[in-house]
């Protein structure tokens, strides 16, 4: 059995930081300005492991792209945040070993992700029925605009 060498991420955790990365920016960042603000986040990376992971991001759908210069310009699909939230319920099932997953899950949760669940889950109990969970026009200072999984983005 081969063991995880330490230095080794975890399986998607550079897709995740990639995608969060993008999610934050203003708008679409080039393989170089993501590779800089993934830099700012404590993530140094070769050039080229960041445009692979773009790349494959976008051969799923969850990235679409744009013609910056001789290269391209990344940006979140629409639907990258919905999809992301069904790998996650698939991942999740529902078998009876549900409740200790999320308990688990919970567990390794960061203040801030916790602070965001609690305010989506409230925002899910206040929220009229048939909605979905989603709030019209309604925000949280996370960019999440409800438990459906959908994220206001900023201008592109």
């Amino acid at each position: 059995m081969r063991r995880r060498e330490p230095h080794r991420r975890v399986a998607g955790e550079l897709e995740s930081a990639v995608l969060g990365v993008l999610w934050d920016a203003d708008g679409p960042l080039t393989p170089g300005q993501t590779q800089l603000a993934l830099a700012g986040d404590g993530l140094e990376l070769a050039y080229t492991s960041v445009a692979t992971t773009l790349a494959r991001l976008h051969g799923k759908g969850l990235l679409d792209r744009t013609a910056a210069g001789r290269g391209h310009a990344y940006a979140p699909a629409a639907a990258a945040a919905a999809e992301i939230a069904d790998r996650m319920r698939g991942l999740l099932g529902d078998g009876r070993g549900r409740a200790v997953v999320l308990s688990h899950f919970v567990a390794g949760l960061t203040p801030d992700d916790e602070a965001t669940l609690l305010s989506l889950l409230a925002a899910a109990e206040n929220a009229p029925h048939g909605s979905g969970g989603t709030e019209s026009g309604g925000s949280h200072e996370s960019g999440w605009s409800g438990p459906g999984g959908t994220r206001e983005s900023g201008p592109r």
